[in-house]
């Protein structure tokens, strides 16, 4: 397999990032009908995180991370990069040195659909970095791969350019082309929950907001029993 290396992609413009910036992972996701979320497993090394940026997607061999080390330098300030490693959790493809090399170049953060080491150094550092799991065994450096082209990345599609968000609860993925439209659709449900809570402070029950009674009405009447 012969290497492919993008170095020119479209990125979104930066007023669009600072708008999504604003908003958490589930509100994103509910505003694309509950979905583009990764898989739960993919979460961040510590807490009070948050990234948003352009994907630079990277393929890697199993147990390889030659173009996660070439990510860095192809990727602008700003990038995250976003890694298939294919779920494998047993060899890292990530560790201390690359986070450091990939802050000094201002990368916005590092997302693996698979393992990174040196945990304790990254969390000191303070870089953001999302993976499905911690493992001290290091990646070989024998086997070309991709960058800056279309890969699944813990159950989603990511190409180059979408957005990537990512917080406390997980990574959520914005197709470039729908982030126009995804993001005004975001405004509304975070329009919603600010009134919902409000609603709730004045002594309004959720079951009155969401029409929860009307709901088991309906289910009953195909059949399902409601025990009181």
């Amino acid at each position: 397999m012969a290497a492919k290396i993008v170095h020119k992609i479209e990125r979104p413009p930066k007023n669009l990032i600072k708008e999504f910036r604003r908003f958490a992972t589930p509100q994103i996701s509910d505003a694309m009908d509950r979905s583009g979320a990764m898989v739960s497993e993919i979460k961040p090394f510590f807490g009070n995180v948050k990234i948003c940026g352009p994907a630079i997607p990277v393929r890697e061999m199993v147990g390889n991370n030659l173009m996660c080390h070439k990510a860095i330098y192809v990727a602008e300030a700003g990038d995250v990069i976003v890694v298939d490693a294919r779920g494998h959790k047993d060899t890292s493809v990530w560790g201390a040195i690359m986070c450091l090399a990939a802050k000094m170049r201002g990368i916005e953060g590092v997302v693996i659909d698979g393992a990174v080491r040196d945990s304790m150094q990254i969390k000191n550092m303070r870089f953001p970095i999302f993976a499905r799991a911690v493992a001290p065994n290091g990646a070989q450096k024998n086997w070309p791969g991709h960058i800056n082209v279309p890969i699944q990345c813990a159950g989603v599609q990511v190409k180059p350019g979408d957005i990537i968000v990512g917080d406390d609860d997980g990574v959520v993925v914005v197709p470039l082309e729908e982030a126009e439209n995804t993001l005004s659709k975001v405004r509304v449900v975070a329009e919603i929950d600010r009134k919902m809570s409000e609603e709730i402070k004045r002594g309004k029950t959720t079951i009155d907001l969401l029409g929860i009674d009307e709901r088991l009405k309906s289910l009953i009447s195909f059949g399902v029993h409601v025990k009181k």
